[in-house]
């Protein structure tokens, strides 16, 4: 369970739907899925109270519940609305989002439907398909312009107006043209055109207010995907072979923590803070940590170049806040930054539009890090250049750890072969401590080719299993003390 989750996992509801998990969540709201594949939302009575107050829900609709989570203390006022699969309760803000036209037309025409009921801003509310209503949350301060509201919602949780012709055809390819006339019609909105061609455009500010940064947890269908499963914590003590330190690190500064977090807590120490690893290429950084994801069964969530990376001017700062609000979404998890350099070198020098973003991307990292303990998601970055690296970044409080990995030892080689193979063909003794010894200090993406290249190579052969004199071959193609590599080219 969440820290902070008012219902628990599998709870039965008073209408005999039963929780499946926590999908997103505000200050006076949480909408859980539940197992028949509809929604359930738990608000507060006081929030309950403001819409019946104001014509906006009928008594009656949600039913008294008494929660029984972590968060709801147990003298919460809750109330219960449940919806089968089928039906929509969703956040404007955070999801989840629409996949057809017909979904986005319903959404519009009750976004029209709420803004003729309510004077309050809708940009934040809670669109319930069974009412044909947006709901109000009485939170944002933001402007209500549907053109905003709209493009977001249909493109995933992006700030992109309705009336961006070129970029909702760009992030919204599913839309048919006939369905974005029809969401225009409905509030008199005109398109402005098809965009200026230039390589960088720029976002505009997000619609939602300073007061979320940092609590809400964001859709896991914001363009990443669904949800991801939680795993059995593994038996027995954590073991990391070869890495006797880096193992210690982790059973002392991480998993202790974890484990005995209300003894911590009364001597003033919090979940643990993100840990930054570096070393050479192929030095066995990721390997490492998603051996400590696997020991605990949490999901892991990635941001990379390829995953985040945009041409545009503020999106790449608006995709690395939105895995920072996946990973929360499902927290306890796990979050790397790979390649950090990438994204956090040093902001000393710099002209341009391009330098801009830069800013913009490392002050986006500087205010989410120290975020990601607050809400039980266990942070990692990795580097082979820690010192080009922005020195805000690596300070205490963002960076609690800074750990060297060196290149893979033996004993790690012979771990990853014996993992490698354990559940391909093989037969007689395959020599894995020779094979380990020759290709320790390299990198654990050789080891994995080799395992690979055996592979291909029993097939070609016709054999049913890889043996030892497979695995030595495909060993002494990589280091080059087998066979000399064939040519490939014309000779003159």
């Amino acid at each position: 369970m969440k820290n902070g989750q008012w219902l628990k996992e599998h709870q039965l509801l008073p209408d005999g739907e039963t929780v499946e998990a926590l999908y997103v969540q505000g200050d006076n709201w949480q909408l859980y899925t539940t197992v028949s594949g509809g929604y359930a939302l738990c608000v507060r009575g006081e929030l309950e109270k403001k819409w019946i107050v104001r014509g906006l829900t009928e008594e009656g609709l949600f039913l008294p519940f008494s929660g029984a989570g972590s968060g709801a203390a147990i003298s919460e006022n809750l109330c219960v609305l449940c919806v089968p699969d089928g039906e929509w309760i969703s956040s404007a803000l955070f999801g989840p989002f629409p996949q057809t036209g017909a979904q986005a037309i319903a959404f519009a025409r009750a976004l029209r439907n709420g803004m003729g009921k309510s004077a309050s801003v809708l940009s934040d509310g809670i669109y319930i398909s069974r009412f044909a209503t947006i709901l109000p949350v009485f939170r944002s301060k933001e402007t209500d312009d549907p053109a905003w509201i709209l493009g977001r919602w249909i493109c995933g949780g992006m700030n992109i107006s309705l009336t961006d012709t070129a970029r909702i055809k760009k992030y919204a390819s599913w839309l048919g043209e006939k369905t974005r006339q029809e969401l225009l019609d409905l509030f008199h909105l005109q398109e402005n055109g098809q965009g200026d061609g230039e390589d960088i455009l720029t976002m505009p500010p997000p619609l939602y207010s300073a007061e979320y940064e940092g609590r809400e947890a964001r859709s896991a269908s914001a363009g990443q995907g669904g949800r991801m499963k939680r795993q059995k914590r593994q038996d027995g003590p954590f073991v990391l072979a070869g890495r006797e330190k880096l193992e210690k690190f982790f059973r002392d500064e991480i998993l202790d923590v974890i484990d005995r977090e209300e003894e911590y807590r009364r001597f003033g120490v919090g979940f643990p803070g993100a840990t930054l690893l570096y070393g050479p290429s192929g030095s066995g950084k990721t390997f490492a940590v998603e051996k400590l994801a696997a020991y605990l069964g949490w999901p892991v969530f990635q941001i990379t170049s390829s995953s985040v990376g945009s041409k545009y001017i503020h999106e790449t700062s608006q995709k690395v806040s939105q895995m920072f609000d996946l990973a929360i979404a499902q927290a306890p998890s796990v979050l790397i930054i790979d390649e950090m350099e990438a994204f956090l070198s040093s902001r000393e020098n710099g002209v341009g539009s391009a330098y801009t973003a830069h800013l913009e991307e490392v002050g986006e990292f500087l205010r989410r890090i120290p975020n990601a303990a607050e809400n039980h998601v266990l942070l990692f970055g990795m580097t082979n250049m820690k010192d080009s690296i922005d020195t805000a970044i690596l300070r205490r409080g963002r960076f609690d750890h800074i750990v060297e990995v060196e290149m893979p030892s033996k004993e790690e080689v012979l771990c990853v072969l014996e993992s490698l193979l354990k559940d391909l063909p093989t037969q007689g003794d395959l020599k894995l401590e020779s094979l380990a010894a020759m290709l320790q200090g390299r990198p654990l993406s050789d080891v994995a080719f080799v395992v690979s290249e055996a592979g291909k190579m029993s097939v070609r052969a016709g054999k049913g299993a890889i043996d030892a004199k497979i695995l030595d071959e495909a060993c002494r193609s990589l280091t080059g003390s087998g066979k000399k590599r064939t040519k490939i080219g014309f000779s003159l």
